[in-house]
């Protein structure tokens, strides 16, 4: 009997350690981390103050303090325990061996990383030799390349481990219910692997698939940092890989990439066109708000001039592109409903890194040097500079050389505080670059929406800019002025800040960060505004007096050359305090956007032959090539004061509640020009612009807005979750609304905007999906209805418009095979007007012409915004080499908000391959518009909503412009 009793006393305790020892905790997430030795991260101080606060918390903040990466398992060292902790200035081995281990929690450093464990699990690792089944492996990328750091484990035990540097690991104790591995690596998707049936020892190799959609990665934009799974926002992010792949020919063509944009980018390098599901606008990026690392460019809402495109350039110093889409986007930047795109640069390293490219244009004469490089100066400054420089000829040729000239360069330098706290970090950028921009032309219309050519002139290939590029204008108020189309737009752009970024002692996080920009931009380019077939009964003449032969067919191009002096100063500062306080993730900020401009500009008129490069021709022997037809400034300031918090609860494990509102005080202030008194001497706010500008009245205008918004997100499992958002947000006008003559206050009305989101996010294995439908829809927002009138030209009516869009919107990410992966994105949308309506009483000159009548587009489709726009991409990487192809479809689309003209759809296709020599060098060629596809973009934004198309005549000569021609490129970078 005391026999038996001893037995059974000796299997319960053996039961006990078994379990003790399957709390051994050597697994989950694993992360890139600084690279030192032990030594380094245990000698590191750190100060953490916590009254009753969950271990996950503490661990979360020391991370922060110590730049280091700790791998745990929450179940195991149960680290929503609340416990005390008061360290200060101690270093990271004494909170360790002392705080930490007095919850039983102890700690290995494996690599660059430190491993957390159950102390009892870990005295009694020699019991495991005992324990059958040993599980060996390695563990791959999709080229075959090790991955060291990766975290093993088995699903529902506690076992578990991390690679070595040679991508290897070793499983022992596996017993015959635990034969499935989940295998974790930050930057790839999990992946379960079944093992074999038994208890027997297994060998295996496993490959893991990029996370090209980086679900499971965390976002940094916009308050605190969040995986995306775990985030009730729709969120894309293209890493510096995508960029490589996709060669943008510039900024606005790298925006395809994400869900939910319609982007127009045929302006060549010059400003580009973004919609932001389905809203109306007439071009520029009017709900898009663009930033580089945190801070706007660029007050939102601008058209051409300004185009917050040709504030920033894609470059090797950026590391990767986050875009916040609906949602929160106008919580973290004012007057931005539409989305957010944050251009995060490289910010240094403890290992030197660096690459040099040189890229050229087989098609167009592109010669382009880019460089970046990194590293540290010592243990507490970081640095990264880098930029670059280009010259060509265009994609199209407009007759001379160089189109596209410049380039820019930027650095910052980071400082760590001693004391592990923080960071001060400065940084500074030079812009210098000139670009071409590329706008409508002529083509013979036959219905089909393609351009089709006249005589020998192709439109998708050909420039009707003139020869002669030069001319001046000596304004009586200020004086000469010379401008030249081979300034194209030409910008200046200087800026310089700093960011500080500090923990307190008590746990609050302090943020600040600081830009001031200076930008001088002249624009120089011509539009076509009216062709009219030539006769034999009216001579022109070539400038110098020769008479300008007449062929029967000829046409005369009437355009409108635009000089601009545009100038502006900005200052922009945020504020920001985050904390964790329990379960609530608080974010409450504060900022100032100072904005002043000061632009002045003139237009010309010429007559020009339509043709490749033609002449301008004169009317008159001694007639001037361009006549001064108007002169405008816009003179004033933005003064933007914001005020925004956001609250991230964590209900339970599983669902997050994300709340957040922000609001903004904008003033604006300036002169704004008239051009006519009236006949009792009071001044015509509404006569038309002429050459000379009267005078000036002041204007001070303040208006308050304000967003809020509310999102929850369930995690379903590890690997997928759903979410649910409401949004109020707002669109206000801008400086160019105030300046206009005819401003009137009472006529401004509020545009509110309102967003639904619900969507749902997956990964795992070799699937990543991201889906989500939403309902978006703005009130009473400012549009322009351009008619042309006979005996005025092109006059202008104001009214405002109203529309819904229902929209879906999908990422997914498949590994077929090993070396192949297809990726899916795009937008499905139905955008109408729900109320549009203008009256000619608005424009005396129209009334005049057209009587007194009444333009209604309610119920029409949102103008050129596609139905379906998608893109598919496949990426196949085999040893060194690596070849990508992709195509996008666009749905037809409308030029007009009268739909009087449908464009049709489109597929454009694009191609790469690139070839490692070794590690450091790399070969890269591709193609744009690979199969040459030739469609109109867009038609007669100023006639079209006014023309039945039923009674135009084939051959009939009308407006619009194309898709690029096919480009080949190249290019040969050195990595170290």
């Amino acid at each position: 009997m005391k026999k038996n009793q001893l037995i059974s006393l000796a299997i319960y305790a053996m039961r006990v350690s078994i379990y003790q020892i399957l709390a051994i905790t050597i697994f989950t997430c694993s992360a890139l981390a600084k690279n030192a030795d032990a030594q380094d991260f245990l000698n590191k101080q750190i100060s953490i103050k916590a009254d009753q606060t969950d271990i996950k918390t503490i661990i979360e903040k020391t991370e922060f303090l110590a730049k280091v990466k700790f791998v745990y398992s929450p179940q195991l060292i149960n680290s929503d325990r609340k416990v005390s902790i008061n360290v200060v200035n101690q270093k990271l081995k004494y909170f360790l061996e002392n705080s930490l281990k007095r919850y039983d929690v102890g700690y290995r450093i494996v690599k660059d990383q430190i491993l957390l464990y159950s102390i009892p699990a870990n005295n009694n690792l020699e019991i495991l030799k005992t324990f059958e089944g040993i599980v060996t492996g390695k563990v791959t990328d999709g080229k075959g390349t090790p991955l060291p750091g990766v975290s093993v484990s088995v699903k529902g035990k506690t076992i578990g481990t991390t690679t070595d540097e040679n991508g290897s690991f070793s499983l022992k104790g596996l017993t015959v219910d635990s034969r499935v591995l989940v295998v974790r690596y930050v930057g790839f998707i999990s992946k379960e692997v079944n093992l074999s049936p038994g208890n027997n020892d297994e060998n295996i190799s496993i490959s893991l698939s990029e996370d090209n959609l980086q679900l499971e990665s965390v976002m940094v934009t916009g308050g605190n940092p969040k995986k995306k799974l775990e985030s009730s926002v729709a969120l894309t992010s293209v890493s510096s890989k995508d960029i490589t792949n996709r060669a943008p020919l510039n900024s606005t063509d790298l925006l395809k990439a994400i869900p939910g944009l319609t982007v127009e980018s045929t302006g060549g390098d010059g400003p580009g066109n973004v919609w932001v599901r389905g809203f109306p606008q007439q071009g520029g990026y009017i709900f898009l708000g663009i930033q580089e690392d945190g801070l706007p460019l660029l007050p939102t809402g601008f058209n051409t001039n300004p185009s917050v495109d040709q504030y920033y350039k894609t470059d090797l110093t950026i590391q990767n592109i986050e875009a916040i889409r609906g949602g929160n986007a106008s919580i973290i930047q004012a007057n931005t409903p539409g989305a957010v795109v944050n251009n995060i640069s490289y910010t240094g390293a403890d290992k030197q890194y660096g690459q040099v490219k040189f890229t050229t244009g087989f098609s167009q004469g592109l010669y382009r040097f880019d460089g970046n490089t990194g590293g540290k100066i010592n243990n507490s400054i970081k640095y990264n500079i880098g930029g670059f420089y280009r010259t060509d000829n265009g994609v199209v040729d407009q007759g001379f050389t160089p189109a596209n000239q410049g380039g820019q360069i930027k650095g910052n330098m980071t400082f760590n505080f001693k004391n592990n706290k923080g960071f001060f970090r400065v940084y500074g950028k030079y812009l210098n670059d000139k670009v071409q921009f590329l706008l409508t032309s002529y083509y013979p219309y036959d219905g089909t929406g393609k351009p089709t050519t006249y005589r020998d002139y192709d439109m998708a290939s050909q420039s009707i800019v003139p020869l002669q590029t030069e001319w001046s204008y000596n304004d009586p108020a200020t004086g000469l002025h010379n401008f030249s189309l081979t300034d194209g737009i030409h910008t200046k752009l200087g800026s310089a800040g700093f960011q500080f970024n500090y923990m307190t002692d008590n746990g609050w996080q302090i943020v600040n960060n600081f830009r001031y920009q200076n930008t001088h931009t002249n624009s120089t380019y011509t539009v076509p505004s009216g062709i009219a077939a030539r006769t034999a009964a009216t001579p022109y003449y070539y400038p110098g007096g020769a008479v300008a032969p007449f062929v029967a067919g000829d046409y005369v191009i009437t355009s409108s050359a635009n000089g601009q002096i545009n100038s502006d100063v900005q200052i922009v500062n945020y504020l920001d305090l985050r904390k964790t306080i329990k379960n609530h993730s608080l974010a409450i900020g504060a900022g100032i956007h100072q904005y002043n401009r000061d632009d002045l500009r003139y237009a010309f008129r010429s007559f020009s032959e339509f043709k490749e490069h033609p002449s301008i021709i004169l009317q008159s022997p001694t007639a001037s090539e361009r006549t001064i037809q108007t002169k405008n400034t816009f003179i004033g300031d933005t003064r933007t004061l914001s005020a925004y918090a956001t609250d991230e609860i964590k209900i339970s494990d599983q669902w997050r509640l994300d709340i957040g509102a922000r609001i903004d005080n904008q003033n604006v202030k300036g002169d704004r020009p008239y051009y006519a008194l009236n006949a009792n001497g009071t001044i015509n706010t509404t006569a038309a612009s002429t050459a000379t500008i009267l005078g000036y009245t002041s204007y001070d205008e303040t208006l308050t807005n304000w967003s809020a918004s509310v999102g929850a997100n369930y995690k379903i499992s590890s690997t997928s979750s759903v979410f649910i958002r409401a949004t109020k947000a707002y669109n206000a006008p801008n400086i160019g609304d105030y300046n206009a003559a005819a401003y009137n206050a009472a006529s401004i009305k509020k545009r509110p905007v309102y967003l639904g989101e619900i969507g749902y996010k997956y990964a795992k294995n070799n699937l990543a999906i991201f889906a989500s439908g939403s309902y978006s829809a703005i009130k009473n927002t400012s549009l322009t209805i351009n008619v042309p009138t006979v005996a005025a030209g092109t006059q202008a009516l104001v009214a405002f418009g109203s529309t819904r869009t229902f929209s879906a919107e999908y990422e997914i990410s498949y590994k077929i095979a090993k070396p192949l992966s297809l990726r899916l994105t795009g937008t499905l949308q139905d955008s109408k007007y729900t109320d549009y309506e203008a009256n000619t009483r608005g424009n005396a000159a129209v009334s005049a012409e057209f009587g007194d009548r009444t333009y209604s587009f309610t119920g029409n489709r949102t103008e050129r915004v596609p139905i379906l726009n998608t893109e598919l991409g496949a990426n196949y990487d085999y040893k060194n080499f690596n070849l990508y192809v992709s195509a996008n479809y666009v749905g037809y689309r409308f030029t007009s908000p009268s739909d009087s003209y449908k464009l049709p759809a489109y597929v454009v296709m694009k191609a790469g391959a690139g070839y490692n020599f070794t590690k450091k060098i790399a070969l890269r060629v591709w193609a744009d518009n690979l199969l040459n596809a030739k469609v109109l973009t867009e038609g007669d934004v100023r006639g079209d909503q006014f023309r039945n198309f039923a009674t135009v005549a084939p051959g009939s000569l009308m407006i619009g412009r194309t898709l690029l021609q096919r480009t080949f490129w190249g290019s040969l970078a050195y990595s170290f």
